[in-house]
């Protein structure tokens, strides 16, 4: 009888417990709540230019074995011929959302030349973005291409139109990038849209031009995929939190660490993820070999933000060393000072869904107007994620095929 009794009030308190976490789940809004408890989103796959659904086989194995059901996964198609735009494959893109996604909260993986028909839509359709979760762009040209603009005219005329639309500064590119050209706060708007994006060391690009290369002789305008206010992550061959992986543009859909990555991104951050923020202590740069191998010149520009990409005012990045064409102040030396950007909107970056990126970006121009893939003596991201970092002092070693950077970093729970 005693164990009898024991058993009653150990179940008694069991369903107590049981019903306060029942009660608990109740009150979080849907968008909190993790999506191990929800289970995985709707997601439509939009392929690239000359690609079809079947470039999304091993993805769509992927994510099925991570729970995904056949009817959640939507992989839109369209024509890639000679006439076809931007502006009209992102109308029927439209009809495809209206049909398939309506009213539901989803996901959107884009490769390629998809990328920029995707957020077209969205610019297009807020309150249907206003939908979207996360959107993962897998070697994107956001900024269009130098190859474009080399053989725009006679490619769009007799080969693909779309050839157009990827001119860096097109029409359709700046209105997929939120109105404009290039933005260091954030290039993503402040919707609630967690922005991610992935670029690789060995994507050779439309005619053999990388898209992790300068893209055009702005000053502003450097590698074409990664996005102010997205987490950006670059892929190479000596960066280990890829294995050692270093995807061709073809190759990033069926790449296995990319498909690993994109379904960590599709998930909610570690629990207390946003109790976390960042900071750049410094960055030194080192074995640069800009213009042939001069060591130390002093045309060096470029950028270090942080990106904490978790939607919302969470999509602007935060800028903490900026220079420009002629402003020497930090070139030349060792140490970059940082901060030195009026573009600092503090010492910390908050760690929205538990991720920070980090991007940087240092060329050293030559003597002509244009910005060369030679100039570019750094071009790298580096993620902390919650769920695979600490908090603590961290850093990390970023490189372009022509200089390294160390990047010194605190993490501390706010």
């Amino acid at each position: 009888m005693e164990n009898s009794h024991s058993f009653n009030i150990a179940l008694r308190r069991c369903s107590v417990v049981l019903s306060t976490f029942a009660a608990l789940i109740a009150v979080l809004p849907a968008d909190h709540a993790s999506a191990a408890s929800q289970g995985p989103r709707d997601i439509v796959l939009v392929h690239g230019m000359n690609d079809g659904k079947g470039v999304w086989k091993s993805m769509v194995d992927r994510l099925e074995k991570n729970g995904y059901r056949k009817a959640q996964i939507h992989m839109f198609s369209y024509d890639t011929n000679y006439g076809s735009r931007v502006a009209d494959v992102a109308k029927d893109f439209n009809t495809f959302i209206q049909k398939e996604v309506k009213g539901k909260k989803f996901d959107i993986v884009a490769h390629s030349l998809g990328s920029v028909i995707s957020r077209y839509w969205m610019a297009d359709h807020p309150q249907d973005a206003a939908q979207v979760t996360n959107w993962i762009s897998l070697a994107g040209p956001n900024h269009g291409t130098m190859a474009a603009y080399w053989w725009g005219d006679a490619a769009g005329a007799f080969w693909k139109k779309f050839v157009w639309d990827m001119e860096p500064g097109s029409d359709a590119l700046r209105k997929a990038n939120n109105g404009k050209n290039y933005d260091w706060w954030g290039e993503t708007g402040n919707g609630p849209t967690r922005f991610t994006t992935f670029r690789s060391a060995c994507d050779e690009g439309l005619a053999a031009v990388p898209m992790d290369q300068a893209v055009m002789f702005d000053k502003e305008d450097f590698d074409s995929t990664s996005l102010g206010g997205a987490i950006n992550y670059k892929v190479t061959n000596t960066n280990q939190d890829f294995a050692g992986h270093c995807p061709s543009h073809g190759g990033f859909p069926n790449d296995s660490e990319v498909q690993k990555k994109v379904y960590e991104a599709l998930v909610d951050g570690g629990e207390g993820g946003s109790d976390y923020r960042l900071k750049i202590d410094k960055v030194r740069m080192f074995d640069e070999t800009g213009d042939g191998g001069v060591k130390g010149n002093s045309d060096r520009m470029g950028y270090i933000r942080v990106n904490s990409g978790g939607g919302g005012q969470a999509n602007l990045s935060n800028v903490y060393w900026r220079n420009d064409r002629g402003d020497t102040d930090d070139s030349g030396h060792e140490w970059l000072n940082v901060p030195n950007s009026g573009f600092n909107r503090g010492a910390w970056t908050n760690c929205t869904n538990g991720r920070c990126g980090i991007d940087v970006m240092v060329v050293d121009e030559d003597y002509g107007s244009v910005v060369d893939p030679d100039d570019v003596e750094v071009n790298g991201s580096v993620v902390w994620d919650v769920r695979l970092n600490g908090a603590g002092q961290h850093s990390k070693v970023v490189q372009g095929r022509y200089g390294k950077a160390e990047v010194f970093y605190t993490v501390e729970r706010r």
